[in-house]
């Protein structure tokens, strides 16, 4: 009797070893698979935040694009305005020219008197 109890002791130690490798066995299999998953959900996220930075990169490149072609009308238009300006203020000189002119030749004592007067008021405010 002594035998048999020793006997099925180890039986049951051997069913209780077998169930214990067969779920140490299971639980490797989940990590594995596990493992795997998470290794694909990286990868997916991988691709996901470079698709998202490839998109960053386009619309930023877009916006660049943009506001190069907006400096370089606004640009231009300055351009065009200060040509247009320039143009004005020559034509304003060239008509304040000959009215100089004009009134020099009408009036050359009143403009002579004019200019020593203006000299010597210069003259007063260079010497204090």
């Amino acid at each position: 009797m002594a035998t048999g109890l020793f006997s099925g002791s180890s039986a049951k130690k051997r069913l209780v070893d077998a169930t214990i490798e067969d779920q140490i066995s299971e639980i490797r299999d989940e990590i594995a698979s596990l493992a795997k998953l998470l290794s694909q959900r990286g990868t997916e996220a991988s691709k996901s935040v470079r698709t998202r930075a490839a998109e960053a990169s386009s619309d930023v490149r877009a916006r660049a694009h943009d506001a190069r072609d907006s400096a370089e009308a606004g640009l231009q238009d300055l351009l065009e305005n200060g040509e247009a300006l320039f143009a004005e203020l020559r034509s304003r000189y060239a008509v304040t020219e000959k009215q100089v002119r004009h009134t020099v030749r009408e009036h050359p004592v009143a403009t002579l008197g004019a200019a020593a007067a203006l000299g010597l008021l210069v003259a007063a405010l260079i010497r204090r």
